[in-house]
C-alpha cells in the first residue's frame, strides 16, 4: 500500500509522492474568491436549482463566449478557464492589476486536459483552434497568464478529485513558504467532445459525469494547519487504507460538514464506515450527490462546504482509480467576501 501525508502540526514530516517536504506548519489557506461555470449556471447559487435526477449520463456546461481575436482560436477548456478566474477575481474584489505579477502561482488540475485536445488534434482538420497534443494542459494555465499578465510559479496536476486535494496541499505550502503571494487553483474539466471515451472508461468514476471549471483564489491564512493524506490501494485491502488515511487526517478533530467526491461503488462504503466507526454523522454537501465532476469536485464541494458553514472545519475526500484522499480543511480557512465600496 502506498500513502502520502501532509501534516501541518509542527515538527511533522509532510511527504508528497515522489519527495519530501520540509517540516512546518502549514496554516489554512482564506479562500479570497471563488469561480464555478457548469450546466446549471453560473456561480454557487446556481446548483441550489439542480436536482440529480436531471443529471443523466452528462450535464455540459455552456462555451464561455469572450470577446477578441486570441480568444477565437482558444480551445474550449481555455475559455472556460479564463470565464472561471474572472469569476473568481470579480468574487473577490480582485482586478488584474492584483492578479497579475510574479507573486501569483497557477496551479492547473484536470482529469480530462489531454483528451479532448489531442483527439481534435488528430480529427479535426477543418478546425482554426490551436491545439497542443500531449502537451495540451500547459496551453489553460498559458491562456491565463497571458489574460491577467501572471508571471509566478505554475504545476499542472493531471488526475480526477484526489489530483484536486494534491493541489490544495500545493497551493498551501507555496503560501506557507512565500513562493506566492496569492494562488489561482483552476480545475476544468471538458467531456462533450471525448464522451466516447469516457463512456468506454465507467470503471473510473461513478454517477453521471459533469462538465465544468471551478477556480479558487487562495491567500495566506492565519487558520489551524492544514492536514492531507492519500493512499493508492484496492480490493481487500482498500477499506483497511480508508480508515488509516481519515485517521491520520482527522486525528481527535471532528469536521462540521463531508464534501464527499466519493461514491458508494468506490471507497465510499469504506468510507461511510470509518467515519460511522467514529460517532461521525456529518451533514454532506448537497453537490456530492448530484453526480461526479472529476477534478472539479473537490474544489466545489470545498467552496459549498464554506458558504454553508461560514468557514468551520470541514472534510474534503476524493477517489480516482485507485487512490483515496482526505483532507482536513481547518477553521479559519474559510471564504472572506468582497470588501464594500464606500
Amino acid at each position: 500500500m502506498k500513502s502520502s501525508v501532509g501534516e501541518g502540526r509542527p515538527g511533522a514530516e509532510g511527504i508528497l509522492r515522489g519527495g519530501a517536504l520540509p517540516p512546518g506548519v502549514v496554516p489554512t489557506p482564506r479562500i479570497r474568491g471563488v469561480g464555478l461555470l457548469t450546466g446549471w449556471g453560473d456561480g454557487l447559487a446556481a446548483l441550489s436549482a439542480a436536482r440529480p435526477e436531471a443529471a443523466t449520463g452528462l450535464v455540459t456546461v455552456p462555451t464561455p463566449a469572450l470577446a477578441g481575436e486570441r480568444f477565437r482560436r482558444a480551445t474550449r477548456e481555455c475559455l472556460l478557464a479564463v470565464a472561471a478566474v474572472r469569476a473568481a477575481a470579480a468574487d473577490g474584489g480582485l482586478d488584474a492589476a492584483e492578479l497579475g505579477g510574479g507573486g501569483t502561482g497557477i496551479l492547473y488540475v484536470s482529469a480530462t486536459g489531454y483528451a479532448a485536445a489531442n483527439r481534435a488534434f488528430l480529427q479535426d482538420e477543418s478546425s482554426t483552434t490551436l491545439h497542443f497534443p500531449y502537451t495540451s494542459p500547459s496551453a489553460v494555465p498559458g491562456e491565463v497568464t497571458i489574460e491577467f499578465g501572471i508571471r509566478g510559479p505554475y504545476v499542472n496536476l493531471m488526475g480526477g478529485g484526489t489530483a484536486a486535494l494534491q493541489g490544495l496541499w500545493y497551493a498551501a505550502r507555496w503560501l506557507a513558504d512565500g513562493i506566492a503571494d496569492r494562488v489561482i487553483l483552476l480545475a476544468v474539466e471538458a467531456v462533450h467532445e471525448v464522451r466516447d471515451l469516457f463512456a468506454r472508461a465507467r470503471r473510473l468514476y461513478a454517477g453521471p459525469l459533469i462538465e465544468g471549471a471551478a477556480c479558487l483564489v487562495l491567500a495566506p491564512g492565519g487558520g489551524e494547519p492544514l492536514r492531507w493524506a492519500s493512499t493508492a490501494a484496492s480490493g481487500p485491502r482498500r477499506p483497511a487504507a480508508v480508515a488509516s488515511v481519515l485517521d491520520a487526517v482527522l486525528g481527535d478533530r471532528a469536521p462540521r460538514i463531508v464534501a464527499s467526491g466519493v461514491s458508494a461503488r468506490g471507497a465510499g462504503g469504506a468510507e461511510a464506515l470509518a467515519l460511522a466507526r467514529r460517532g461521525l454523522d456529518v451533514p454532506r454537501t448537497p453537490f456530492s450527490g448530484l453526480g461526479e465532476a472529476l477534478a472539479c469536485g473537490p474544489l466545489v464541494g470545498l467552496a459549498q462546504a464554506q458558504a454553508l458553514d461560514g468557514g468551520g472545519p470541514c472534510l474534503l475526500t476524493a477517489a480516482w482509480r485507485n487512490d483515496y484522499g482526505a483532507m482536513l480543511w481547518a477553521a479559519g480557512g474559510g471564504h472572506r467576501p468582497p470588501p464594500k465600496s464606500a
